[in-house]
């Protein structure tokens, strides 16, 4: 259960102050990330769970960004909280706060990792079609021991002076994607990547069963969730914005000559074709995702 999960990350939050005088919501991000390598490559197993168990609260408001940008899968906190451990581990793999190179600081690379881990997800979801009822979670119960008075909901919303930097790199990690099959010379790939990944292409599906009582009566239960509607991606490679080329050249490292023969064969493409196309692209970047968490 979540409140469980919470509740055995508080308590690895203050083992990690009380042995290494660390507070997670103070302290720079770079400490206890290089603290998780660290242990990690010692393979201490308290250590890594008093500064995963740090670093998760600090990053505890993403799983709202999370639900926000995946409305497939619910409410159920616990789903976005794998997510987020999964981003962290991925971030630690890579550790591109080290590298010059990359730009990038702790706390970016935290939120462009957790991105890619989203995007897998949610491409896996669409190929696999998988469905992801809605749970029926009070975002208002309490959380904490005691008579703690806080919620879900206020800890989802805390950390605001994150939120702008967090959409600014949830899309560029989003883009550094479709750069990868760009820089293959998979540009169809790239642009059905591109809109998957910045427009909303899930419907809800609402599905009725009966289920017998156990005085044998018949109940009616109703599912509502959503999934990926091919359709509409569909519909919209085939009514690409006038100004869909000038985008995708300002956005991504691509030669417009070539882009622009490619939105050609998109917009003459039949629709057998682009379901072809659309099957072909979720499928390998299923492929793609899994190598770059190998």
């Amino acid at each position: 259960m979540i409140q469980q999960l919470f509740a055995d990350l508080k308590n690895g939050a203050r083992q990690l102050k009380k042995k290494y005088g660390i507070e997670y919501d103070k302290c720079n991000v770079e400490v206890m990330l290089d603290g998780y390598c660290a242990a990690v490559d010692n393979d201490d197993a308290e250590d890594k769970n008093l500064y995963m168990s740090g670093l998760m609260l600090r990053f505890w408001y993403l799983c709202n960004k999370l639900r926000q940008k995946s409305p497939g899968y619910g409410n159920d906190t616990e789903v976005f909280a794998g997510w987020l451990f999964e981003g962290i581990e991925y971030a630690c793999k890579y550790k591109a706060w080290r590298n010059p190179e990359k730009k990038v600081n702790g706390m970016q690379a935290v939120h462009r990792c957790v991105e890619t881990i989203r995007l897998q997800h949610h491409y896996d979801s669409n190929l696999d079609k998988h469905k992801a009822n809605y749970n029926t979670m009070s975002l208002e119960d309490p959380v904490g021991e005691g008579d703690s008075k806080t919620t879900f909901m206020d800890l989802l919303e805390g950390e605001e002076y994150a939120e702008k930097e967090y959409q600014g790199d949830t899309d560029e990690a989003a883009r550094e994607l479709v750069q990868v099959y760009v820089d293959q010379k998979k540009l169809v790939e790239a642009v059905i990547l591109d809109l998957i990944a910045f427009n909303d292409f899930e419907h809800e599906v609402k599905t009725t069963v009966n289920i017998i009582m156990e005085d044998g009566t018949t109940k009616k239960s109703t599912t509502k969730y959503k999934e990926f509607w091919a359709f509409k991606c569909v519909q919209m490679l085939h009514q690409l914005p006038d100004d869909y080329l000038d985008y995708f050249v300002n956005n991504y490292n691509v030669s417009p000559v070539e882009m622009s023969v490619i939105l050609s064969t998109i917009e003459k493409a039949n629709n057998q074709k682009l379901y072809k196309f659309l099957r072909k692209t979720l499928a390998n970047a299923q492929m793609t995702f899994a190598d770059r968490r190998d």
